[in-house]
């Protein structure tokens, strides 16, 4: 039963990634969908197993730094995927962040170097745990580090962007004041534990490691992608990488004075031409051209 139960959770995390990326969807949308499936079959854990058998499967995938020392290093990426079972809250917050900061970053991003900053984020709060723990047999576990890597990585990259966030009001605010204020509330916190010596069962380190790493790597990943402020008529040039639509270029040069139909033809040229990189399909965001299987393709104009 333990088995089944196990190769089960397994199934759930990898399910949704392996089909996003099969059929070129959002990968970022899909690791909320691999946390949350994989997080209901942890209830499952532990609404039918016994006390000794739950303990026997969290050890298999949760962080434990002596362990970790020991050889156990898959624990590094496991344990960012298994959230326990009677924490709701834990996994809901995570899944908030990767879904509603983590989406628009891949907007920028593309979703191959989402999901290695992603990981990035996932590691280095693992790392900083153990790092920080050595020897300890104190267990960590949860997407924390890697959704505090998201908050890093967008403040890095694209401080001004405005994504809607439950912080009092449903509304947009700027990456940057949502991630200040949970990295200053984690300094918070993390005073009180360490500098009052208050208890705690939050890996605030794992967070700082997170999102100190994430940051600090980004610009690395955004070698290459353009900014997408809104562009001005003069910036459109009649060469383009498309082909077949220099006729669509020229109309759109001589009449994209407006805002309304310079969109207009650029979503046209967008339904027409296809990516010169893969050939896939071509849509329109935030005034500009790029690839829908990966946005990293091209961004034009």
């Amino acid at each position: 039963m333990e088995e089944i139960l196990f190769a089960l959770w397994v199934v759930a995390i990898i399910g949704p990634l392996a089909w996003s990326w099969y059929h070129k969807a959002s990968i970022a949308m899909a690791m909320t969908l691999s946390l949350l499936f994989g997080y209901i079959v942890q209830l499952i854990w532990g609404w039918t197993l016994e006390s000794s058998q739950l303990t026997e499967l969290y050890l298999r995938v949760v962080m434990i730094p002596a362990l970790v020392e020991d050889g156990h290093i898959h624990t590094l990426i496991t344990s960012g995927f298994a959230h326990s079972w009677n924490d709701p809250l834990h996994v809901l917050g995570n899944i908030i962040i990767i879904a509603l900061v983590g989406i628009p970053l891949e907007e920028r991003l593309g979703r191959s170097k989402w999901l290695i900053s992603y990981m990035i984020g996932l590691l280095g709060g693992s790392l900083a745990w153990t790092i920080a723990n050595g020897g300890s047999f104190t267990p960590a576990l949860g997407a924390s580090g890697a959704a505090f890597g998201i908050l890093g990585s967008y403040l890095c990259g694209w401080p001004d962007d405005e994504v809607y966030f439950p912080m009092i009001l449903i509304r947009k605010w700027p990456v940057q004041f949502i991630a200040l204020f949970y990295f200053g509330f984690e300094i918070f916190k993390a005073w009180q534990v360490y500098g009052l010596s208050e208890v705690s069962h939050v890996a605030h380190i794992a967070h700082f490691g997170g999102f100190i790493l994430a940051y600090a790597t980004l610009p690395i990943l955004k070698k290459g992608i353009e900014w997408e402020g809104e562009i001005e008529l003069t910036e459109i040039i009649e060469e383009n990488p498309f082909e077949g639509v220099d006729e669509l270029v020229k109309r759109l040069i001589e009449e994209g004075d407006e805002k309304e139909t310079r969109q207009a033809w650029l979503e046209e040229i967008a339904d027409r031409a296809k990516c010169p990189v893969c050939d896939g399909k071509l849509h329109l965001k935030k005034m500009r051209i790029r690839c829908e299987s990966e946005s990293s393709h091209v961004v034009w104009p």
